[in-house]
């Protein structure tokens, strides 16, 4: 009696995890369905719903700043769209050079200098990276306040990658960590100098690990909300993810009537497009990230 009731309830349990599994799924997934069918519907709305018809105008109107099609309800509509996406591009490349060009020095510098100290230098770098950035930003804002850092793209960059440097340094560290020092050693013999040998020798071979970190830092600067949330306070200078939050604050009402769905997607879907092209280039050099001793494949 008992083996045939386990049978019976194998495949029963079998099935009701498919079923949770299932659920899950559909959960994660119907809000992103919900977006990409509404950035092309015409007339997309607060709902799913499939539109009779495919169309760009909704993209069209991010960069042109075009109001809705007669017949669309909205209380306002935002004018700024093609800004934000220009806005977000400069703070994501400016974090991204700002964060290769002190990381790299830096950790070349621990990776190949032995001095007393090191350790703890490197457990301390280590543990304000792993800090949330929330609770610098009291310290940060009276220094970027103090500096004419407030409503300034490039400060909003800056403070940014004050909080990605720290874990960078160690991940480029980790690929230094695996260039043999051999190969220096024969670019001294040839003649090279310290700096030379960086630039020629170490750097060309540390490619994947920069390439890896200007990856990881532009989606800092690019995804970033809380920075430019505080810094910002000019319209015309939020970044996407900003753009997107103003859009609701700023049109408050019956659901439906103030905000343009459609716009407020094709945004959306424009704001998640770099960083999976950016990863779909770099997604084997991810692969390769060494924190320390500690290798991540």
């Amino acid at each position: 009696m008992r083996g045939l009731l386990k049978k019976i309830a194998e495949p029963s349990l079998t099935v009701i995890g498919y079923v949770v599994l299932l659920a899950l799924l559909m959960y994660v997934l119907s809000p992103l369905v919900w977006l990409f069918i509404t950035a092309f519907n015409p007339r997309g709305g607060p709902y799913l719903e499939i539109p009779k018809e495919l169309t760009l105008d909704n993209f069209i109107r991010v960069f042109t700043g075009a109001p809705p099609k007669a017949g669309i309800r909205t209380a306002a509509h935002p004018i700024y769209m093609s800004r934000w996406i220009t806005n977000s591009l400069f703070i994501g490349f400016a974090t991204m050079v700002i964060t290769v060009a002190l990381s790299a020095p830096a950790g070349y510098a621990l990776s190949r200098l032995q001095f007393r100290g090191k350790d703890l230098l490197m457990t301390a770098i280590l543990l304000i990276g792993f800090m949330p950035m929330t609770s610098k930003m009291l310290p940060l804002y009276r220094l970027a306040r103090l500096l004419g850092m407030i409503d300034n793209l490039l400060g909003v960059s800056i403070v940014i990658a004050s909080g990605t440097i720290p874990t960078q340094i160690w991940i480029i560290k980790g690929f230094f960590d695996h260039i043999p020092r051999e190969i220096e050693e024969q670019a001294w013999v040839c003649g090279c100098g310290y700096l030379s040998t960086l630039f020629r020798v170490v750097l060309p071979a540390a490619g994947p690990g920069l390439a890896v970190v200007a990856f990881l830092s532009f989606l800092s600067g690019w995804g970033n909300f809380i920075v430019p949330l505080i810094l910002i306070y000019s319209e015309d200078l939020y970044p996407i993810s900003l753009g997107l939050a103003s859009i609701f604050v700023h049109n408050p009402g019956e659901i439906g009537l103030a905000i343009d769905y459609g716009t407020a997607c094709a945004l959306s879907v424009i704001y998640a497009v770099p960083p999976i092209l950016v990863y779909y280039v770099f997604r084997e050099h991810l692969m390769e990230i060494k924190l320390g001793k500690m290798e991540v494949r």
